[in-house]
């Protein structure tokens, strides 16, 4: 009795080229398959990056053969002494390498119909593994190679992206289809977050996370925050949307306010919903970010209805004229202070009649200024309630301390309408 082949459910890409490692080349390859087989309802477990060389093909797919269902290599199948990956399949399987007719005719062709005779190291390119499987290159001459070892699949694409593309749809998508049937939307969620680190989170959640085995939740920091994916730990265990609906939300209580979106939304789209949705306004001073707050508070359409004006006096002096800052002030203080942070917010509030002002002085670098030190940041937001001033310590170059005081002082207009209503 037969048995049906088991499905596709996670896989490994291994990405093969001297010119990805010395920066020389992107690898968008790899962003473009992890979301074809996601799609596909497939997890990738692994990406790896590795040189032409023989003996680390073989080390690579031989490792994660035994971790996956399926891997795909791209790159490595040229025609020149560094492409190795016909050879490190041959070696890793114990075959021969032998050239196929059929495919070698089709190269031949190729040639003579552009009327250029065939380089003789062209005829590499129809060399496959005994037993081997071609899939057709519509977009190139090197084919896919498709075998089956150690009950892994193995798929081996040309790095060319249009070629892989190609291979992809033509053959990667039509063989996880006949093993798993029609893809399934393979089911997550995503929270977004603001207001703690990657670590602090995950801590956040660790008993939530010893609770509830099955859900899987991986923390993914980037410049809008902290962002949780949220899926089931086996997708081959079935899994309703109900489940991840709860999880979520279970999640969301874990960490309160620290949650600003639910619906993979920006940090600004959301401020922009709470002030359309309170009828509120907002005005800007921004000293330190040069107008990166306003910009982002003006974003999305419609953000006339809450967006009063802006205010940029970089200058000490500016901030005296344009704000009316009082000059003494500065002088007792300095710039980068809680005293003129407050008086910023205040005068933005006042002068454009908006219900919220919201302030932001400090130091970007690369020097420390007024004695103060590279990545310290006041941000105050004045209302009808008072006026609260913050300070952080921002770390990294002058761009991403001025990206996360314009993010951070959203969010504390976010916090503000969520606590007041409005």
């Amino acid at each position: 009795m037969t048995t049906s082949p088991r499905p596709i459910t996670t896989a490994a890409v291994i990405t093969i080229g001297d010119e990805i490692l010395s920066g020389q080349t992107v690898d968008t390859n790899f962003t473009y398959l992890a979301k074809a087989l996601h799609s596909a309802g497939v997890i990738v477990n692994s990406h790896l990056t590795i040189t032409d060389e023989e003996e680390r093909i073989v080390e690579a797919i031989a490792r994660e053969s035994s971790r996956v269902d399926l891997i795909v290599t791209t790159g490595g199948l040229g025609i020149t002494s560094d492409d190795c990956t016909r050879p490190a399949l041959a070696r890793l399987t114990g075959r021969d390498l032998v050239s196929d007719p059929e495919l070698l005719g089709e190269i031949e062709v190729f040639f003579r119909d552009r009327k250029i005779r065939m380089p003789a190291m062209n005829a590499a390119q129809a060399a496959l593994p005994e037993g081997a499987q071609k899939i057709m290159n519509r977009a190139g001459l090197a084919p896919g190679i498709h075998i089956t070892w150690n009950d892994c699949e193995i798929l081996s694409f040309p790095g060319v992206p249009g070629e892989l593309r190609a291979l992809t749809r033509d053959g990667l998508l039509p063989l996880v289809e006949a093993r798993n049937g029609p893809a399934e939307v393979l089911l997550e969620r995503s929270l977004s977050t603001w207001g703690k680190g990657e670590s602090q989170v995950a801590r956040a959640l660790q008993g939530w996370e010893r609770a509830n085995p099955d859900i899987k939740i991986a923390y993914l920091p980037e410049s809008r925050g902290v962002t949780l994916r949220i899926r089931a730990r086996r997708p081959s265990r079935p899994v309703s949307s109900q489940d991840l609906d709860l999880a979520a939300r279970d999640i969301a209580d874990q960490l309160g306010d620290l949650v600003y979106s639910t619906r993979n939304e920006e940090l600004d789209e959301v401020v922009g919903y709470l002030l359309i949705l309170y009828k509120k306004t907002v005005a800007t001073a921004e000293s330190l970010t040069g107008g990166r707050l306003a910009d982002y508070l003006t974003s999305r359409g419609g953000s006339s209805r809450y967006f009063r004006g802006g205010f940029v006096p970089y200058q000490a002096e500016a901030k005296v004229r344009d704000l009316g800052v009082p000059r003494e002030l500065i002088e007792a203080h300095g710039t980068v202070s809680h005293e003129v942070a407050r008086a910023m917010a205040e005068a933005a509030r006042m002068r454009t009649g908006a219900d919220y002002g919201i302030s932001l002085t400090g130091v970007a670098g690369p020097e420390a200024i007024e004695g103060k030190p590279v990545g310290l940041v006041y941000c105050a937001l004045a209302s009808s309630q008072g006026t609260d001033v913050r300070d952080w310590n921002l770390p990294g170059d002058r761009n991403r301390i001025k990206d996360r005081a314009a993010r951070g002082a959203i969010n504390q207009l976010r916090l503000a309408l969520i606590r007041a209503g409005g």
